[in-house]
């Protein structure tokens, strides 16, 4: 059997049904052999190898399977890296297969930079970002390679690996059933935990004891697939649920238990529901600096703190000396859990009142033209369609005011925090849940990857590609407004920034096209339309990110402050 024709088929039999790629002269094999199982697993062409790797990320992020993207050697590899480095800080389970030079023309030990065209030693280069990679020096290795690859990608916390196959590996005849395949050491798996039924108990305990306890949970849940049964556990109990950014879609906006998502720029109120707690826990989410503040000492200071996390260490990272630690799959606790809630008995009606009183109070108080738009297009988009977002001023005000429906999730790019995630992410998750999507960009991040538009016309995808213009880099321009006396400096159309004019750009990909510069004009355009389009969201250029922290206080004191007597009156209940 050719060995790219195994690498393919292995892929296929773990039910990876499409990859993404971009042509190259050293990894035609892969994709020869891709043209032969097309009935089960696709190969699409992208229009850059970054392009590529960001929709291997949302596929892997919508199915559930990891996302598969390759490239050629040199620039091909080098060009995937952003995409790897996005997989990896968000957990993203996704396989990346390199072309290399032929193993006789690589440099080896030679003192120089380069023997072969394009030969780039991309395992080094991606080392930092990868759970594992490897250079598959010898195709009687490739079994084990590929069988390791794919564990280390989908087991303990998900996350990205990289084959880098010379083009004579490819192209060798192997004997795949003589090959040693990888069989992990059990002592050793992340995920064979002995038993998480005491862990259990002790959360059990702790709500028994608390009269205003409080979910904090991230995108751990999601990537454990325990999105329906933490919503029960919640719904069981009806404990107040509090998200990252990146999981504000995991409870939809009209849910009972919803208040809001955390942070520098969360919702105020759901700050205050986590200042106001007297237990927290926290499930799959790290706590990183957006989310507890520079002084950490003051997140959550009047709650017991029970942090659950897969990866030991991100609880290294700790948040408060007194927390409390346990180390679990969510896969194995959140179902544990469901069967013990029963036994905690106590009624949280009343603190779920106070929270309800704290939302209605605070709900809408920073909300502006920008807020309202997003509001108005979320009412219109139907049930069951993904929602990417890029990075920016936009990312914030979507999370903040996107009101999600049942059946709707959202994807961005967390950790990394990528320009350009957000358009070939929405390819990626088009073909990994077959459903709609909605693309939010703003004016700079869509000109990262704006070639991808016509991977959305060429397949005739139904993903309606948003771009809301400020006419700026609206995050940094107000960046250099507070901290740079208002010098604007290569992001402002007289600084050194400019956008085209996207009217233009869609009659170029032949999509249809919409501008948006009040909220009446939104009632033009059928979101329920499977054909593909660029709306143009047309907003000042003087735009913010409110509320931020405070600068000295605890999270739920943000800035700019609320009247002091609302403030006093929600301290006091």
């Amino acid at each position: 059997m050719k060995a790219t024709d195994y690498i393919i088929d292995f892929l296929s039999s773990k039910g990876i049904t499409d990859m993404f790629g971009y042509p190259g002269g050293v990894i035609c094999h892969l994709m020869d052999s891709a043209s032969k199982y097309s009935d089960s697993i696709k190969a699409h062409t992208n229009y850059h190898e970054q392009g590529a790797a960001f929709a291997a990320c949302g596929y892997a992020q919508s199915s559930k399977k990891p996302g598969v993207a390759y490239a050629t050697s040199g620039p091909g590899a080098t060009n995937l890296v952003t995409g790897i480095a996005n997989a990896y800080f968000d957990s993203v389970p996704a396989i990346f297969i390199t072309g290399q030079v032929d193993t006789y023309a690589v440099k080896g030990d030679l003192n120089i930079r380069q023997r072969g065209f394009q030969e780039t030693d991309i395992v080094s280069i991606v080392k930092s970002v990868t759970k594992y990679c490897v250079y598959v020096e010898n195709p009687e290795k490739l079994r084990y390679y590929i069988e390791k690859a794919y564990w280390m990608a989908t087991n303990g916390r998900p996350g990205p690996v990289l084959l880098d196959i010379p083009a004579d590996v490819q192209r060798s005849e192997i004997q795949v059933e003589e090959q040693l395949g990888f069989f992990p050491d059990k002592e050793k798996l992340i995920t064979n935990i002995e038993s998480v039924s005491g862990e259990t108990e002790r959360i059990v305990k702790a709500l028994q004891k608390s009269k205003r306890p409080c979910f904090l949970i991230g995108s751990g849940i999601k990537q454990s697939g325990q999105e329906f049964i933490f919503r029960k556990i919640a719904e069981k109990l009806n404990i107040p649920v509090v998200s990252s950014m990146p999981a504000f879609d995991l409870l939809p906006y009209k849910h009972k238990l919803n208040f809001g998502f955390v942070g520098a720029n969360g919702h105020r109120y759901a700050n205050f529901v986590l200042g106001k707690s007297d237990l927290v826990i926290t499930l799959g989410s790290r706590l990183d600096l957006k989310q507890v503040g520079n002084n950490r000492s003051l997140f959550a200071s009047n709650a017991r703190l029970i942090r659950i996390d897969v990866d030991a260490g991100e609880l290294t990272y700790k948040v408060r000396d007194d927390e409390e630690q346990i180390v679990a799959d969510l896969k194995n606790l959140i179902p544990d859990l469901a069967l013990d809630v029963k036994f905690v008995g106590t009624d949280y009606d009343e603190w779920v009142d106070i929270c309800e009183i704290i939302r209605d109070k605070l709900k809408g108080i920073d909300e502006e033209i920008y807020h309202k738009l997003i509001a108005e297009v979320s009412e219109r988009v139907p049930e069951n369609v993904g929602i990417t977002a890029d990075v920016g001023h936009h990312e914030v005000w979507v999370a903040q005011s996107y009101r999600v429906k049942e059946n709707q999730s959202v994807y961005i790019s967390g950790g990394l925090g990528s320009m350009g995630y957000s358009l070939p992410a929405a390819i990626g998750i088009y073909y990994g849940s077959k459903l709609p999507v909605i693309c939010f960009n703003g004016d700079g991040g869509l000109q990262m990857n704006i070639q991808e538009l016509q991977f959305i016309r060429r397949e005739n995808l139904p993903i309606k590609v948003i771009v809301i213009n400020n006419y700026a880099l609206g995050m940094i321009r107000h960046f250099q407004e507070k901290n740079f006396n208002a010098n604007y400096v290569q992001t402002t159309n007289d600084s050194g920034y400019t956008a085209p004019d996207f009217s233009k750009i869609a009659a170029a990909y032949e999509l249809d096209y919409y501008r948006v510069e009040r909220i009446e004009d939104v009632e033009n355009i059928d979101f329920c339309s499977t054909e593909p389009a660029l709306i143009e969201i047309c907003v000042p250029i003087n735009t913010y990110l409110v509320p931020n922290f405070g600068y000295k206080g605890p999270l739920h004191d943000q800035d700019p402050p609320i009247n002091r007597e609302l403030y006093d009156y929600i301290m006091s209940l």
